[in-house]
């Protein structure tokens, strides 16, 4: 009989040690194609979608995936492949370099309101002029350019990335890949400024920094910064060898960081 209480009581015991060790989690940002696994299907999560810790989620190609815990912490991937959440939430030491250059793009995207340029990495002030004959799509992407910058400015970070976002469609509908890659640098800006990661990643991974303009070598750098951050370093190594090699890195600190940055990933 004491035996049979034993076993009863162990059991009792690793079921709540299983549900203590799991903990529910929540979508605060889904972009590309992201599974997790529930009751044998994969199904496919959207945003608010509520599921536990110990499941599997499952990213496509280019996908990004940013959680958020019950204590409000939050956790991001943006690599191919497939992840137990509770792993991902492991506290994680993140290599200095990445930490180094990504508190400097933080600080830009709250201090670029006011057009700042820190420690060679540039804010909206370096986009070169451009004359061109606004109609049709051109002069609609510049109006919602406009738009999404005076809602940055006034501090509605959120908005902005969304309005950033939709700007860039326009400017694509325009034929316009710079508008486009402007407007995407800005809504990474606008990303971070609203403490989204995720939200930056994907706003620079909708465009091409070699139609950045001036801003090639920022763009090219942040995304490779924030690639590296959130598990997706082959992809931060082919940024960041292709901009070295492209001569997109016009000042001595961005060169520097990111040959720091390509040696350590």
């Amino acid at each position: 009989m004491k035996t049979k209480c034993l076993v009863s009581l162990v059991g009792i015991l690793c079921i709540l040690v299983a549900t203590v060790s799991a903990a529910p989690v929540s979508v605060a940002f889904v972009d590309g194609t992201v599974h997790v696994l529930s009751s044998g299907t994969w199904k496919l999560l959207d945003f608010d979608d509520r599921f536990d810790s110990s499941q599997t989620v499952r990213l496509g190609r280019g996908a990004v995936l940013e959680l958020i815990g019950q204590g409000g912490s939050t956790v991001a991937i943006a690599t191919q492949g497939s992840f137990v959440v509770d792993d991902l939430l492991k506290p994680r030491t993140e290599p200095g370099v990445v930490a180094t250059v990504a508190a400097k793009l933080e600080k830009l995207a709250q201090g670029s309101k006011a057009d700042i340029t820190v420690a060679g990495v540039r804010g909206s002030a370096a986009v070169e002029p451009q004359e061109l004959m606004w109609a049709g799509d051109g002069v609609e992407a510049e109006a919602a350019f406009e738009e999404a910058m005076t809602v940055y400015k006034n501090g509605m970070n959120s908005e902005a990335w969304a309005l950033f976002s939709e700007a860039r469609l326009l400017y694509e509908d325009a034929a316009d890949p710079n508008g486009a890659a402007r407007s995407a640098w800005h809504a990474s800006l606008a990303g971070l400024a609203a403490g989204s990661g995720a939200k930056a990643l994907a706003a620079l991974r909708a465009a091409d920094p070699a139609d950045a303009g001036a801003l090639r070598g920022s763009y090219a750098l942040a995304l490779a910064t924030l690639s590296a951050r959130y598990g997706d370093t082959e992809g931060a190594k082919l940024i960041l060898q292709k901009a070295l090699a492209s001569g997109w890195l016009d000042d001595q600190t961005m060169v520097d960081d990111a040959k720091s940055l390509l040696s350590g990933l």
